[in-house]
């Protein structure tokens, strides 16, 4: 088994060293301490001052009520100055009293000579003060384990391959038949287990149902119960239960509050709550016109599979069998990162999922999840009306290209630059 590399390594790097606060968000167990660990072994390893601190750990430390304090510390017990340069890494800084403030009051008193790299579990807290931080930072979100980053650690083979649109497809397709059992056999353990990385280092399943609860768990009493003061533990779990079934589906805050036996404003108030601590997100419609956007019905999505396994309790053993929605919420997983990533659908209720936008050119991605696939009408329909630059189909195990429309087997989809 490969130790695995993050892919946010190669965003982060370039940062280092620059006027900048670097802010790390992301779930909880998505690997933030481990991430700070390698980044100071390899700055450490080139001569560079690293110091670390886990604030959930260091909560009634006077240090970190004022930054004033920290930096006098650091003066008088690391010998950091004007004159000697440190790389400070403060872990779930998100437990400081007034994180934002805290944060620009060190910055802009050190940072000719200190760079602070924070990590924080809850972007909700996080986003409340992010004013004081405008034009000091830059942020970075970290994921649990992308698919490509799952077989580095799952697969012994070595999976760097990148095909891009507009290449020759009979290199894509050499590519599957070579490694195709491989993909799909790792393909339906991510989709079962989703991607955090203690449960994607382990085999023995009975462990890994145990983890997955206890992380779910630890989620909903730090972070929700402990940490944002939400009462109603039980009416928040029955919400992620009742999402986590309905992946895919339109987001109906009234149909929600009737189902669940909670008032409207507490259902938004739990629903931005999942999507700032990384458990839930939500993609909204495509109009022209923004206003129309923002006032129709998202869809919901998993951050990640797990998520969706702890709230249904499926399990599936074969490829083949995996239902279209979960396909879906995979895709969504991989195309997140898109702003703006809509789905889109006609009055008349014919549906594109996904539709990703590049260099003024809308690339739209239907999911076909079937033995036969042929192309949708609404692919021709919405070129009529949108400019598109070319349009992908994925398949369960069928490839081929037709002019501007590429079908491709879903396994494939991490490989593919557009």
């Amino acid at each position: 088994m490969n130790s695995v590399k993050r892919e946010i390594l190669e965003e982060l790097t370039p940062w280092l060293g620059e006027k900048k606060c670097l802010i790390i968000k992301g779930a909880r167990q998505t690997g933030k301490t481990t991430l700070l660990k390698i980044l100071k072994k390899n700055m450490t390893d080139q001569g560079k001052k690293v110091i670390y601190f886990s604030i959930d750990q260091e909560i009634d430390n006077p240090m970190f009520k004022n930054p004033r304090y920290l930096l006098r510390f650091l003066k008088e017990q690391e010998n950091i100055d004007e004159n000697h340069f440190c790389y400070l890494m403060l872990d779930e800084f998100q437990y400081l009293e007034t994180p934002g403030m805290y944060l620009k009051v060190l910055f802009d008193l050190s940072s000719d000579y200190i760079q602070v790299i924070a990590t924080g579990s809850s972007a909700l807290e996080i986003s409340k003060e992010k004013e004081f931080l405008t034009g000091r930072k830059i942020e970075f979100i970290l994921e649990r384990f992308s698919f490509r980053e799952y077989l580095n650690c799952q697969s012994t083979y070595n999976f760097s391959y990148q095909w891009k649109i507009g290449e020759p497809i009979d290199d894509l397709k050499d590519f599957y038949q070579i490694y195709r059992d491989e993909l799909e056999h790792h393909f339906l353990a991510y989709l079962n287990w989703g991607g955090y990385p203690e449960i994607s280092l382990m085999t023995n399943i009975k462990k890994k149902e145990i983890i997955l609860k206890e992380l779910l768990s630890t989620y909903i009493q730090k972070d929700v119960s402990d940490f944002l003061k939400v009462e109603n533990i039980s009416g928040f779990n029955k919400l992620v239960i009742y999402l986590g079934s309905q992946i895919g589906n339109l987001v109906n805050v009234n149909e929600l509050a009737s189902t669940l036996g909670l008032n409207n404003r507490t259902i938004q108030t739990y629903l931005d709550i999942l999507k700032h601590t990384f458990i839930f997100d939500f993609v909204t419609p495509y109009f022209t016109n923004k206003r129309k956007e923002l006032s129709k019905m998202p869809k919901v999505f998993a951050s990640d599979m797990s998520i969706v396994h702890y709230a249904t309790k499926a399990f599936y053993s074969e490829y083949r069998m995996i239902p279209g929605n979960w396909i879906e919420n995979f895709v969504f997983i991989h195309l997140k990162t898109n702003d703006p990533l809509n789905f889109y659908r006609t009055n008349s209720g014919a549906e594109i999922d996904f539709l990703i936008h590049q260099h003024q050119l809308i690339i739209p991605i239907e999911v076909k999840f079937r033995k036969k696939v042929s192309i949708p009408i609404i692919f021709k329909n919405f070129a009529k009306q949108y400019s598109i630059s070319h349009s992908i189909i994925l398949s369960q195990d069928t490839i081929n290209q037709e002019q501007n429309v590429y079908t491709i087997p879903v396994p494939l989809l991490p490989f593919i630059l557009n």
